[in-house]
């Protein structure tokens, strides 16, 4: 479920500067306690519930799913709160416990000059562009505004990014409606049932037998986020984006003059295969740890080589000192 997740957030972080100043402020809710059911269809079948007390969310999903004729099941649960992100796999009872970098990451983006956060917008509607051309999610980033819908008895407002769309709650930032539909996976979870009101203590207890470690990638929140803020507003990251594009461009211009209309390759359908398994089974926060360790080893990188040059810019002034035209004397 994180992937599509990642990818909703994404694409509404791809939102013109304009129209969102800063992708990583938390949206302030209207509603303080809400809880929700959930089914899901499609590729991904099962049940979720949620729970939401104005700071912190608690998430429980059962579910069967099947990609590329394989058939996986998970038991999850998750505890968002304003400093941690806990993640539980119940069958196995193991979980991980993460600094939330919401915060951070929002700091971290006002902090940016007016360049980087420009560079920061555009690297991101770039991102949704590559996720576009690469499954075929035509518009990703358009953030089309289908209208209002109503969910259990709720009113959110529904939005199209490509093949995505998602119906955000009017008074809370809670989606009561995922679809997704995509080349390996077709997905829908639908809010069944709203209550409004007092959430039960225990529906934001941690699960009985769950033995929680640190995520090994995300110890240290600050700087993580530092480093993947920087890492978004890079010009790095642009340079990799352009050639991204270029290359799928030019793998799509080379399947289309070759081959069956419609039919894929077997080397097409092992590309397909590979990439929908590096979907499902990806780790945001090895993402995240590893771009923050990419941008902050560039600063490090770029102080050290500053403190190189000052330090060969100090020894040439001694030297030249040392060396220094003598003075001669008037007569």
């Amino acid at each position: 479920m994180r992937r599509f997740f990642l990818v909703a957030v994404l694409a509404a972080a791809a939102l013109p500067a304009a129209a969102q100043p800063n992708p990583f402020k938390a949206r302030k809710a209207g509603i303080k306690n809400a809880q929700i059911a959930y089914t899901m269809s499609g590729d991904m079948s099962g049940t979720s519930t949620l729970a939401f007390d104005g700071e912190r969310t608690a998430r429980r999903a059962t579910s069967t799913t099947k990609m590329m004729g394989k058939t996986s099941s998970s038991d999850t649960w998750t505890l968002t709160t304003p400093d941690s992100i806990y993640t539980a796999d119940l069958t196995k009872k193991k979980g991980l416990v993460a600094p939330n970098l919401a915060m951070y990451m929002a700091k971290a983006y006002e902090d940016l000059d007016g360049t980087s956060r420009k560079r920061l917008h555009q690297n991101m509607q770039d991102m949704a562009t590559v996720l576009s051309k690469a499954f075929g999610l035509s518009g990703l980033n358009s953030g089309e505004k289908i209208g209002t819908r109503i969910y259990a008895g709720q009113e959110c407002e529904e939005k199209k990014f490509g093949s995505f769309e998602v119906c955000t709650m009017t008074k809370a930032p809670i989606m009561l409606h995922t679809k997704a539909s995509i080349v390996c996976l077709n997905y829908e979870e639908t809010a069944t049932e709203v209550k409004l009101g007092a959430v039960p203590g225990d529906a934001f207890a941690v699960p009985a037998g769950v033995v929680f470690t640190p995520d090994p990638h995300l110890a240290k929140g600050d700087s993580t986020a530092i480093g993947f803020v920087t890492y978004l507003a890079s010009q790095q990251l642009a340079d990799s984006l352009a050639k991204a594009k270029a290359d799928i461009e030019a793998a799509q211009a080379k399947a289309g003059n070759s081959g069956e209309p419609g039919k894929l390759t077997p080397e097409q359908q092992a590309s397909m295969q590979k990439a929908c398994d590096t979907l499902k089974n990806m780790d945001v926060g090895k993402m995240i740890a590893d771009a923050s360790n990419q941008a902050l080893k560039g600063l490090a990188d770029a102080v050290k080589n500053a403190a190189v040059d000052a330090a060969k810019n100090e020894a040439n002034k001694k030297i030249q000192g040392i060396f220094k035209k003598p003075k001669i004397p008037t007569i």
